[in-house]
């Protein structure tokens, strides 16, 4: 088998950001710092207050299997989150209604 190397291969052509999309992966990027900071905070809040009750629930955090309904509500947060992301994007959102 050969191996390619970047002498050996073409570069891949990829569009470069428009000016214009700029601020939509601007404010896709901060949709997800958001997001990625209320997680944050709701942990170490969480774990802090067991922790002072005497529990310590990091291992079983990850290692718990989400039942069928908590799954479900799992799916349809992170496809929410996507299509917020993907809104951001391409700066097309859906009306108010």
């Amino acid at each position: 088998m050969t191996k390619l190397f970047p002498t050996q291969v073409q570069a891949r052509k990829r569009k470069a950001l428009k000016p214009e999309d700029i601020d939509k992966l601007g404010h896709a990027v901060m949709t997800l710092a958001k997001e990625l900071w209320v997680v944050k905070d709701r942990q170490a809040v969480t774990e802090a207050v067991l922790a002072k009750r005497g529990i310590d629930i990091r291992d079983e955090i990850s290692l718990y299997q989400p039942d069928p309904v908590l799954d479900a509500k799992l799916k349809a947060d992170r496809e929410a989150l996507v299509k917020k992301l993907m809104q951001d994007l391409s700066g097309e959102y859906d009306p108010l209604g």
